[in-house]
């Protein structure tokens, strides 16, 4: 892309409350309908409904795409004519979704960087934006919207049955329509996905269903897709359970401004913050999809337009850092696990590639870019919204210990580690507490009788750790461990710390003698090897911690990982072929 000269105005594009219009209703219809309508909006309309109509010479595109945008101008007047339009664009298109335009000049003088930065706490004093929905007429006659039963409905819509809708769902319910070969759906329920060339003509080569497409389509398969959160909690195991990932990059921020101060000319600068961009949307989509056909059980179906693979997980969203995914209960640890590595492989890799084809002058980050993860695995009728808070709220205490490990490793400790992080939780039913809340009233029954404090967890977990843990459930639940005796054990530990310690050990003892825990299992390795001060040990900071808790909540949802061989590579060529 070719630098501009001149260009003093840049306008910022951040979509708000993305969480609260996507949620609005709590059929998968409507959420999907809002996650590809943001999409499209955000990756093609902007730049074909108004970018296309200003002369070539008074803007210059930085980037557009996964909710973002910076876009640099030549004068006020058209940054601000830029500004309005897309105010009505979104305004016109989804009813009420937020959308925050910001612009600042530049400064005589001012680095690029320094720029970027400006306009970014613009953005943020402006996190309500500054959309409002398109009135509707009210009367005492008006009946509300039967899907997300906040705004009045407007029409009447016969798909599924007799609906009223808003105008809000109703503009959902027709995009998403838009994405399927046919309304009628398979036997199984399920919906075919168009194809990845139609997609990426309607939408984008970067929007997630294309890159799912695009995958299942070199393996010579075409892509079904659930249309209820219950049909995914249908193939769950045990049934009618789902779980819900919510990741989203580590200390993006830091990079930006590394950025900033790695390069002095604008040109270094706009190329790599066009490079990150694309490099963090990229990572975030294929490592998505990646991780789901690597670790999900996927069934194959006839349907008539073809052979199709059926895909009981839904994207909620993945692009720019953040990734929300539904799927089976017993599928999530591993997709949120496989997705933080391939993550963070895949940044490491992309810059590389950038580098070499000199779309990137310097790495911003050698060792890879990570990301961290909230898990919730719950009831498949539990409300999505809720999930999506707690695993919000998880995330935010795997991110605290990203940052800890990767300070300590900027500061040479050996323990320090670049790495993804990643927090779960079993929820049997609702709370008003905290996470933290619930952490200190449940896993912390008090301290040894030095002090040392006890915690029955050893959450949040590296992305090593967490692989480690789930490959000790599995062979456990290989080796027969009889789960009466761990819940036992699981029993024990909520007692006061000495009585704890005792049931413990003389259920250990128990376990011995009737040979479950032989001196070659995985059982005895962990309740002899593993656990020095029985059922605990002591970390770092002198505290006695426990994963036996953890193993307990998890073991019925932790299954033997599917064995296949999928092609889910798609090299760069092949990708930017499709451009």
């Amino acid at each position: 892309m070719t630098e501009k000269e001149g260009m003093k105005y840049l306008v910022a594009i951040e979509t708000q409350k993305v969480k609260s219009y996507l949620f609005a209703s709590p059929f998968m219809r409507e959420t999907r309908g809002a996650s590809v309508l943001l999409d499209f909006l955000n990756r093609k309309e902007i730049k074909e409904k108004i970018l296309i109509n200003f002369p070539d010479d008074i803007y210059e595109e930085i980037y557009l795409g996964g909710g973002t945008g910076r876009i640099l101008f030549k004068d006020e007047i058209h940054s601000q004519q830029f500004r309005k339009q897309v105010h009505d664009l979104y305004r016109k298109a989804t009813t009420n979704a937020k959308i925050s335009v910001e612009w600042v000049e530049r400064k005589n003088g001012e680095n690029f960087g320094s720029l970027i930065s400006r306009v970014v706490n613009e953005t943020r004093k402006n996190k309500t934006g500054r959309m409002q929905g398109v009135p509707i007429l009210a009367g005492r006659w008006l009946q509300p919207c039967t899907s997300c039963g906040q705004e009045p409905a407007c029409d009447v819509f016969q798909e599924h049955g007799e609906h009223r809708l808003c105008r809000s769902c109703q503009q959902k319910r027709i995009q998403v329509n838009y994405l399927y070969r046919n309304i009628k759906p398979s036997h199984s329920g399920y919906k075919t996905l168009k194809s990845a060339d139609y997609l990426q003509k309607t939408y984008s080569e970067e929007f997630i269903f294309t890159t799912l497409a695009r995958y299942n389509e070199k393996a010579g398969y075409l892509t079904l897709l659930p249309q209820d959160f219950d049909d995914i909690g249908c193939e769950s195991k045990p049934s009618n359970y789902m779980g819900f990932i919510y990741a989203d990059g580590n200390r993006m921020g830091e990079f930006v401004k590394k950025i900033g101060a790695d390069h002095t000319s604008d040109t270094a600068q706009k190329k790599s913050l066009r490079a990150f961009s694309e490099i963090v949307d990229r990572a975030t989509r294929e490592a998505a999809v990646e991780a789901v056909l690597e670790c999900i059980e996927i069934k194959e179906e006839q349907t008539e337009d073809g052979l199709a693979r059926r895909i009981p997980a839904e994207f909620i969203m993945a692009g720019g850092d953040d990734f929300m995914l539904a799927l089976p209960a017993h599928n999530v640890l591993d997709v949120a696990v496989r997705f933080l590595e391939l993550f963070q492989q895949k940044t490491v890799k992309l810059q590389q590639e950038y580098i070499k084809d000199f779309k990137l002058p310097l790495s911003f980050a050698p060792r890879g870019l990570t990301s961290s993860a909230g898990v919730v695995l719950a009831h498949a009728h539990y409300p999505v919204s809720d999930l999506m808070s707690i695993a919000a709220d998880l995330m935010k205490l795997a991110k605290q210990k990203s940052a800890d490990l990767a300070n300590r490793d900027a500061s040479g400790d050996k323990n320090g580690e670049i790495t993804g992080t990643l927090d779960f939780m079993v929820i049997s039913e609702s709370s008003s507490e905290t996470i933290k809340q619930r952490r200190q009233k449940e896993y912390e029954p008090g301290t040894t009788q030095t002090g040392d404090k006890i915690r029955l967890t050893e959450r949040p977990y590296t992305t090593s750790e967490a692989a480690c843990f789930l490959n000790t459930i599995r062979k456990l639940k290989e080796g027969k461990t009889p789960r009466t005796k761990l819940k036992a054990l699981y029993a024990a530990l909520f007692q006061p710390p000495l009585l704890a310690q005792y049931e413990a050990l003389r259920l250990r003892e128990r376990l011995a003698s009737s040979g479950a825990s032989g001196n070659n299992t995985t059982l005895h390795s962990l309740l002899y090897n593993h656990l020095d001060r029985f059922p605990y040990r002591i970390d770092e900071k002198k505290e006695w911690t426990t994963p036996l808790t953890e193993i307990v909540e998890l073991y019925d949802f932790i299954h033997p990982l599917p064995c296949k061989e999928i092609v889910t590579k798609i090299s760069p060529a092949e990708e930017g072929s499709h451009d």
